[in-house]
């Protein structure tokens, strides 16, 4: 029998779009109970995001997948009453709204905490609930930029990645399980400021600390394309390579496997990068992608071929590994990447419908079919929206 790590915790999602889904989605994988809290004006905006299949979000799908819908009007007093109802019940919040909204609701932390001491609640905000730019709107591209990652590039532009965004759900689960681990000793909750732009940070960590003491400030850094072997080339075919052969034994292996022993000491030779990086530039452009990864792949040079986004689950690494794939109705999924001997997944391809378990969810609370009907013909509640 598996024993989950957050079997019996008992999760409340009032996040939108991508932090809040991934990381919810996790906990998910580690047994906890997640129930969305959508608002009955469109819910989670990544429900309607395309492409659509079946009716609902391919992107929403891959996020949700195991959870629960409530459609709750928190813009009426007696749904606010009812949130509260559900704080009664559960272990933690997560909430996506910028810093105020919740307070101005009536629900935020300290009143919370009245109702239930245990809970954890977990405030995801662009910026942080607090700092000069905590009112402010963003996105991942914003954060990114002002974390210098964008600028670390040879050429400014915008990542192949959601860095802030994946990096605050990476925070925020982190957060969350030291809080849950803590309440375990002490019985109290607490209050976790969750801050994307703050998440992206860590990234940047190298780059800023180097870029700190490099006294050529004109250049790239040593792992953002300042040295030569650490990056893509491209190939006869147009296609891309990467080499990431930073250290020496690696640089060996690599000059060993191209018959090019000559370069093996221009390694530590800086002057000698631009000759370096010229000659890298055309013996790449010799061969095609899938050549270069026959000859470099068995070599252990840190070689890789770069993917096109829409082969990554054909890759054999991730194959073997069930780290992502498509189910039988086409409908991508991705593994959390957290694993616990134990603790497998169930990998639930199914999301929720919106608004699909509201009156379950009620019911639960002691409300029956007619107080239920009641909520519904005022507009407390919803059941079963359609797009």
């Amino acid at each position: 029998m598996q024993a989950h790590p957050l079997a019996g915790i008992r999760v409340l999602d009032l996040t939108r779009l991508l932090p809040g889904a991934v990381m919810t989605m996790m906990l998910v994988d580690l047994g906890a109970e997640v129930i969305k809290i959508e608002d009955p004006h469109g819910g989670d905006y990544a429900r309607w995001y395309p492409p659509i299949l079946d009716g609902q979000s391919v992107f929403f799908r891959m996020n949700n997948r195991g959870k629960q819908s409530m459609i709750l009007n928190l813009k009426q007093a007696r749904g606010v009453e009812l949130l509260k109802e559900l704080v009664m019940t559960a272990d933690v919040l997560v909430e996506s709204y910028r810093p105020g909204v919740m307070q101005r609701l009536g629900c935020d932390y300290e009143r919370l905490r009245a109702l239930q001491p245990r809970l954890i609640f977990c405030a995801m905000s662009g910026w942080g609930a607090t700092g000069e730019y905590a009112q402010a709107g963003g996105h991942d591209l914003n954060y990114a930029a002002i974390a210098g990652l964008v600028g670390a590039m040879e050429t400014p532009q915008v990542l192949g990645g959601q860095i802030a965004d994946i990096g605050g759900a990476y925070a925020a689960l982190a957060a969350i399980n030291a809080a849950l681990f803590r309440r375990e000793r002490t019985g109290e909750g607490a209050f976790l400021d969750v801050s994307l732009s703050d998440s992206a940070l860590p990234f940047a960590l190298y780059n800023w600390t180097e870029a700190l003491y490099r006294e050529d400030q004109s250049g790239q850094g040593t792992l953002s394309g300042g040295v030569p072997y650490y990056r893509v080339y491209a190939t006869l075919d147009g296609q891309f390579v990467a080499l990431a052969a930073l250290e020496e034994k690696f640089w060996v292996n690599f000059c060993q496997a191209i018959e090019r022993t000559d370069l093996i000491e221009l390694h530590h030779h800086a002057d000698r990068f631009p000759y370096l990086q010229a000659e890298l530039t055309e013996i790449f452009l010799t061969r095609s992608a899938q050549a270069w990864g026959a000859l470099l792949l068995p070599a252990d040079c840190c070689f890789s071929l770069v993917a096109d986004p829409s082969t990554i689950a054909d890759h054999p690494h991730y194959q073997s590994r069930q780290a992502l794939g498509r189910g039988a109705n086409g409908i991508p999924w991705l593994r959390s990447p957290i694993r616990i001997s134990g603790s497998e997944p169930t990998l639930d391809p199914h999301s929720p419908d919106y608004g699909a378990h509201t009156r379950p969810i009620l019911r639960s609370l002691g409300y029956d079919d007619e107080a239920i009907n009641q909520l519904r013909d005022a507009d407390i509640v919803r059941e079963h929206l359609n797009p």
